[in-house]
């Protein structure tokens, strides 16, 4: 467990390495001016619930600027895809979006959902 600290508080998150099929971990890296949250695994019906809860949680402790970095996810179903969709929309932050592996990215361009997201690259530049 790794104690990290975000403009107002403290929040505990675990560093795993890529769970078991069917499940999903959450990696949180704070930067200084944004933080990062890295889910690794799959991305669906019975795991999404777990990143919007960590998303909630860096808002209540004053985050304002998120990027989710989609790097680790090795599948992401529609309703995945339904979740980052309502994080890039929220009005309390600006969220941004690290593309995927090409599966996970190409559900983006097979929606054409693509345009309604704001792609950074790893470094936090825009694309």
């Amino acid at each position: 467990m790794t104690a990290l600290t975000s403009p107002n508080s403290t929040i505990t998150a675990s560093r795993a390495e890529l769970p078991p099929p069917g499940t999903l971990g959450i990696e949180i890296r704070p930067r200084r001016e944004r933080v990062v949250v890295a889910p690794r695994g799959e991305l669906d019906c019975g795991t999404t619930d777990r990143l919007e809860a960590a998303v909630d949680e860096l808002l209540a402790l004053g985050w304002d600027s998120i990027v989710l970095d989609l790097r680790g996810l090795s599948f992401m179903d529609s309703t995945g895809l339904r979740a980052i969709l309502r994080q890039a929309n929220r009005t309390e932050a600006t969220v941004k979006v690290i593309d995927g592996a090409p599966p996970v990215a190409r559900l983006f361009d097979l929606t054409g959902v693509r345009g309604l997201l704001e792609f950074v690259q790893p470094d936090g530049h825009r694309l």
